[in-house]
């Protein structure tokens, strides 16, 4: 289509503009006759005002990202500056006005969390091409945003107890347990490079240990008398620990037991040990009840970001006639 023929399809108002804009590219472009150098033109419209290649050019000014986005697809480049130009008439229209001590607020948190003085940030923030007036008009837009977010978006999405479920089920398996033992043990301590006559001397005494427990001694009586551990005291309880989670040589000494049974004596790194399986119990899940907080948080930004997408893509410019210019 002709570029008269789209400026007559725009409302008269919308023309007047247009066409001011047209004529004043057209004079800036015919300044040097000798080099038809294109300084500026027009890109597109929403709702009948222009965005130009000047816009273009101050969008990526100070923002690398967005200068990258330009040399790699200008086309993507152009539709984010569209999309910030739609969410700025939908700020306006609805009387979102952020203050300057919001703003204040807002990169003071920013100092907090990163420790930084209010002289390290600006540092920082010069070094990324930005200069305090340009960061705080930047900020000043995310808030503006998200105020126009929390109104549009956030009451839209929710999460249900079912879809919580339905989470938990399909990804059951990320929320086993493992099995559990509960053990207790009667220790003689051992340097792992003891000499040969320590090592003989400490599994001596192992042995007449287990011999009492064999002739109905009561392992708790004898881990308070002979175990050379803090749980002695406790009658040497070690308490509940996942499959696999203790020294090897208490795992496998517990492996084959059932509940009540003891075993041999075993070296380990730290010792000489005979230990009690006290109780057994086989793989298990978290409760839903205890995930279900996560869970929800987790589902509620996962929709939040798809209805956001939506948002920006379909239902903004459903709102507003944009129209390309080739």
């Amino acid at each position: 289509m002709p570029t008269s023929d789209r400026i007559r399809s725009v409302p008269s108002g919308r023309r007047r503009r247009l066409l001011s804009c047209l004529a004043a590219i057209a004079i800036a472009v015919a300044a040097d006759g000798a080099a038809a150098i294109v300084i500026n033109r027009i890109l597109a419209t929403i709702d009948g005002d222009p965005v130009t290649l000047y816009e273009v050019k101050a969008f990526t000014a100070g923002n690398p990202l967005a200068a990258q986005l330009n040399e790699q697809n200008p086309q993507a480049l152009l539709d984010a500056l569209i999309t910030s130009r739609l969410i700025r008439i939908e700020v306006e229209s609805r009387g979102i006005s952020i203050g300057d001590a919001e703003i204040d607020n807002y990169i003071n948190q920013i100092r907090q969390q990163n420790q930084l003085t209010e002289e390290q940030l600006y540092q920082v923030i010069a070094e990324q091409g930005l200069s305090r007036e340009a960061y705080r008009a930047q900020i000043r837009e995310e808030l503006e945003r998200a105020q126009l977010i929390n109104r549009e978006i956030r009451g839209k999405v929710n999460v249900t107890p079912e879809d919580i479920e339905r989470y938990y089920e399909a990804n059951l398996s990320d929320y086993e347990q493992s099995p559990e033992v509960t053990v207790s043990h009667i220790m003689f301590r051992l340097p792992e490079d003891a000499p040969q006559n320590e090592v003989d001397r400490a599994m001596q005494r192992a042995d007449q240990v287990h011999d009492e427990l064999e002739d109905g001694e009561d392992f708790a009586d004898l881990a308070r008398q002979y175990s050379e551990d803090p749980a002695a005291e406790g009658g040497g309880s070690l308490g509940t620990f996942r499959t696999g989670t203790m020294l090897d040589a208490l795992n496998d000494a517990v492996e084959d037991l059932d509940v009540g049974e003891y075993s041999d004596p075993v070296r380990s790194s730290v010792g000489i040990h005979i230990v009690r399986l006290d109780a057994r119990s086989d793989a298990t899940h978290t409760p839903v009840e205890e995930l279900s907080d996560g869970i929800r948080e987790k589902l509620y930004a996962e929709a939040l970001e798809k209805r956001y997408a939506r948002w920006l893509t379909e239902d903004l410019r459903e709102r507003h006639h944009v129209e390309m210019i080739e």
